[in-house]
């Protein structure tokens, strides 16, 4: 991956966090459409992207803080987790 590659990825995805606080926007409007026409992805390649991105941190912030504020029974996540993947 080039450096210019890297710079462009940042400048996106700061992009899509501004617009996705502000306007409850980014993926959809600013990342998926980016990685199609300026790194030639297809369609499924920048959707995929697009989750696989957003999935960590959106996950670890909401778990973060309903756990704070008490709303997590962790044994029952982990039970409905495991049966959730067997399934």
């Amino acid at each position: 991956m080039k450096m210019n590659e890297i710079l462009l990825l940042i400048l996106i995805g700061i992009l899509a966090g501004i617009m996705g606080v502000l306007f409850g926007v980014g993926g959809g409007l600013i990342v998926i459409p980016a990685l199609i026409f300026l790194f030639g992805m297809t369609q499924h390649e920048a959707q995929g992207t697009s989750i696989a991105f957003l999935l960590l941190p959106v996950g670890i912030l909401a778990f973060m803080n309903y756990y704070k504020a008490g709303h997590i029974d962790i044994k029952y996540a982990l039970i409905l987790a495991v049966a959730f993947v067997i399934g």
